[in-house]
């Protein structure tokens, strides 16, 4: 189900207010755990635009939040699973009444392993990075390899070692994950968790790019005020071409990445979404780095905001692999590389 551009102008609108009073996560606020899960298994029905839209709020407000880990990468994962356990656990999570954390395996299946015990059960031992929950996760999805192929688990979170991982930004919700003979519940088949990967993962980079987006625009518009009240030499430093070539560069950049992600959520394809993730990391790292040009000394100081922008920036350039990895994909797709 699409939404009219009116009720689109009213998610947002929303998204923002909810933002605003900082209440909390607004997926508890606007009830959004189930934004992309279907109607019938009693969640909201809507599509990739909706998703790209609450995203590009998220990334305006540089706001800690479950929307990516529990309401983008598990809900997609569990739609696509095929076992009564996975159902059982997707309708605690539109219920909201579970949050889950998921590893970021890549595409390193063998991070973690799954060995069968001698009752029937499964225990999982690995070592990898993860997306967590602001307010605490209780099941960490992970994706296992197993005699069979690679298969989608569940750990409860207390058999899960969790330490913070070193990063620039600590509200993103990375975490380094530990797992010694864990017990797990297998919830999907290898072949149902291939396509639920393929799926999770494509929502991944619209979702991340959607937030890039939010972040460059939060950027350009703090910029602008900015450069419209300081004045130096008697004149707002806005009115310098430096300072308007900038900015102007920056809106490009935002205006073009803004497209391609509409393009991508809108049509379907992994190489679409490939780009727009490319398109959009460089555009809101380009505006976050402006933004503290722009700002001069106060721009560079731990008092101001645009440090924790270009945090943001950079780590979600890099939350689902290297610029390489989807550059390279970009590319075969176009023919230019083999696989």
């Amino acid at each position: 189900m699409k939404l009219s551009p009116e009720l689109l102008d009213e998610l947002r609108t929303t998204t923002r207010r909810a933002l605003r009073a900082a209440a909390g996560d607004v997926i508890e606020e606007l009830d959004l755990a189930g934004l992309l899960v279907d109607t019938g298994s009693g969640g909201s029905g809507l599509g990739e635009r909706e998703m790209v839209l609450v995203a590009n709020e998220l990334g305006s407000a540089l706001s800690p939040s479950a929307f990516l880990p529990t309401a983008v990468i598990a809900s997609t994962f569990l739609s696509h699973a095929d076992t009564a356990a996975a159902a059982d656990l997707l309708a605690a999570v539109v219920g909201g009444t579970s949050r889950c954390a998921v590893a970021l395996a890549g595409a390193d299946t063998t991070a973690v392993e799954a060995t069968s015990t001698a009752d029937g059960e499964w225990s999982v031992s690995g070592s990898t990075a993860a997306l967590i929950s602001p307010s605490q996760s209780d099941v960490l999805l992970t994706v296992a390899s197993t005699g069979d192929g690679a298969a989608l688990f569940a750990v409860a979170i207390e058999h899960a070692g969790v330490t913070p991982a070193d990063q620039l930004d600590s509200d993103r919700g990375l975490v380094d994950v530990t797992l010694v003979q864990s017990p797990a519940r297998q919830l999907a088949s290898p072949t149902a968790t291939a396509t639920g990967s393929a799926a999770a993962y494509r929502r991944s980079l619209l979702a991340v790019a959607g937030e890039q987006v939010g972040v460059a625009r939060a950027c350009l518009e703090t910029a602008v005020e900015y450069a419209k009240t300081r004045t130096q030499f008697g004149s707002p430093i806005g009115s310098y071409q430096a300072i308007k070539h900038r900015c102007t560069d920056v809106l490009l950049n935002i205006e073009l990445a803004d497209s391609v992600v509409a393009q991508a959520a809108d049509g379907g394809a992994l190489d679409d979404a490939e780009l727009a993730f490319v398109v959009a990391a460089r555009a809101a790292v380009v505006a976050a780095e402006s933004c503290i040009h722009i700002h001069g000394g106060i721009g560079f100081t731990w008092e101001h905001s645009a440090h924790r922008y270009l945090r943001r920036a950079q780590v979600n350039a890099s939350l689902l692999g290297p610029s390489a990895l989807h550059r390279n994909a970009i590319a075969v797709s176009a023919g230019l590389t083999g696989a």
